[in-house]
């Protein structure tokens, strides 16, 4: 299979739909054939997005449109986001050359999403956490921030060069982001039964970090089942002992 047809470019609320038909046209350049579209401005201009595409009509005819990330990547295995921002909730941030060399050979056996976010803002921070990895591109300080067709040109054409020389990765059933989600949504849970308090007793920075630690590791379906299983034993241990309705 060539491994191109895994990749799928996801674009979060483009507002620009030249920016759309821009995109179109770089993944006919690059080879990639699906792209998708997150909760798209309602201001279509089909003539201009045509124009813009070039000859790459049919990426456009066969575009899906989803009401939200998650769903949008639910069924790929790797999700790489891009951000021009640091800080809180972006700490592990690498470059498209540091790391599309690494992750490539999965693209042979795996589907990968590759994120972008609004032409205003990029992606939100609830957007993020749906992300394994975050890419930057290296720019000029005064001015970091790329137009959303020229950002897809930089990621996609790395993976095009990367997959020219990469060999496969082993097959191996790795665990959908939807799996995964699933996986964080029952350790929560599980979590919350037992009455776990996180240090600083913030919830939302413990969210993050248990999230920033499973995106470090490749989790394949034998895993999931077996931290599913752990976790329903907690969860059934914790039922015989409710917690009292009275302090002590």
């Amino acid at each position: 299979m060539d491994p191109l047809t895994n990749l799928r470019v996801v674009l979060v609320e483009p507002a620009n739909t030249g920016n759309i038909g821009a995109a179109a046209r770089v993944l006919k350049n690059t080879g990639i054939s699906q792209l998708v579209l997150v909760n798209p401005t309602d201001k279509w201009d089909p003539l201009r997005t045509r124009w813009l595409a070039h000859a790459s009509g049919e990426i456009l005819d066969s575009c899906q449109i989803f009401p939200d990330l998650a769903s949008a990547v639910a069924d790929t295995h790797l999700v790489i986001g891009t951000t021009h921002r640091t800080g809180r909730g972006r700490e592990v941030i690498s470059t498209p050359r540091e790391l599309i060399p690494q992750i490539a050979p999965l693209a042979f056996h795996h589907r990968i999403a590759l994120v972008f976010g609004r032409e205003k803002d990029g992606l939100w921070r609830e957007e993020l956490i749906h992300c394994h990895h975050l890419v930057r591109f290296p720019s000029a300080v005064l001015y970091p921030s790329f137009n959303l067709s020229h950002a897809v040109l930089l990621l996609t054409y790395e993976f095009f060069q990367a997959l020219q020389e990469a060999e496969p990765a082993p097959p191996q059933p790795l665990a959908t982001a939807e799996e995964r989600e699933r996986l964080l949504n029952h350790l929560f849970g599980a979590l919350d039964i037992i009455d776990f308090k996180p240090h600083n007793d913030d919830p939302a920075n413990f969210s993050r970090v248990v999230r920033r630690f499973f995106n470090k590791i490749q989790l394949d379906k034998r895993d999931i089942r077996v931290i599913h299983r752990v976790l329903g034993q907690i969860r059934k241990f914790a039922s015989r002992f409710p917690h009292s309705s009275s302090s002590d």
